[in-house]
């Protein structure tokens, strides 16, 4: 018999694997959540900011929408849109069978200016030229030009 087979096998290195982080990975991942902390998490404390674009765009719809209303009715209509800050809302009112109102709510955290517009039969503002109206004190603009048609600026 080959004398191999009487000896003892020889212990193979195996290198243990390893499980978990090391110090370095543990720092690297606590010091990035450091700075999102310092910089992401207050923009979501501070809702002005969305409540104001929130605003805009909800001046921008009604805007449309007393337009759209304008151009619908058989007879003039006198659609006038009406944002009204001291209330805090965005009126449409129009006349058809006595006045009709249609009332949106702003965010009583949003400032918004005084304006009243009104909308001819064709869809064109009254006045005939734009007017802008600030949302938080400038931050935000909507401006509706002479034909109508409502944007932010």
């Amino acid at each position: 018999m080959p004398p191999f087979l009487f000896q003892k096998p020889k212990k193979m290195n195996v290198s243990k694997t390893q499980h978990g982080f090391t110090l370095v990975e543990l720092i690297t991942v606590i010091v990035i959540l450091g700075f999102i902390s310092v910089a992401v998490i207050p923009r979501f404390l501070q809702s002005s900011s969305f409540e104001a674009r929130s605003a805009q765009d909800q001046l921008i719809s009604a805007a449309r929408q007393a337009q759209q209303l304008a151009m619908s009715k058989a007879v003039g209509a006198n659609v006038q849109l009406i944002t009204d800050n001291s209330n805090h809302r965005i009126r449409i009112s129009y006349t058809e069978s006595g006045t009709q109102t249609i009332d949106t709510a702003i965010p009583s955290a949003v400032s918004i200016s005084n304006q009243t517009l009104s909308f001819n039969k064709r869809g064109d503002l009254s006045s005939g030229s734009a007017v802008d109206i600030s949302v938080n004190s400038g931050a935000h603009t909507v401006r509706i030009e002479s034909s109508g048609y409502a944007h932010a600026l």
